[in-house]
């Protein structure tokens, strides 16, 4: 009976993996991610194109060099490891994102430092 109660635990260990494995199953691919991006910032899809493409090399020659990359609300983003396998360069990358309560402080602390803190004139 022992054994039956570590295997339960082992498949309720294991559960919350699948979501994970399932995001990792599907890929956000450039045309959609243009498309998003068009989407979202009311942009032409070729300005949107245009712009993706620009970030994406951005990003990717930073990486290459080896920089860290802090971009809010993507998050910080290191490469840890380098490799080469078959040609290609293999970067192991380690992305530290804050959490939703840290990003809802961030915004309300914008708000407020948005103010102006000087008092309005007497007419």
């Amino acid at each position: 009976m022992a054994k039956a109660t570590r295997k339960t635990t082992k498949k309720t260990e294991a559960a919350p993996e699948a979501p994970a494995q399932a995001a990792a199953a599907s890929a956000l691919r450039k045309k959609d991610f243009v498309e998003r991006v068009a989407k979202i910032s009311g942009a032409k899809k070729a300005v949107a194109r245009d712009v993706a493409q620009a970030v994406l090399q951005v990003l990717s020659e930073a990486l290459e060099k080896g920089e860290t990359i802090a971009l809010p609300p993507l998050g910080k983003m290191r490469v840890t490891r380098t490799a080469v396998n078959n040609g290609a360069s293999v970067l192991h990358i380690k992305l530290k994102r804050g959490s939703a309560d840290a990003s809802g402080a961030v915004a309300q602390k914008d708000e407020k430092s948005a103010a102006d803190p000087l008092a309005e004139g007497a007419e």
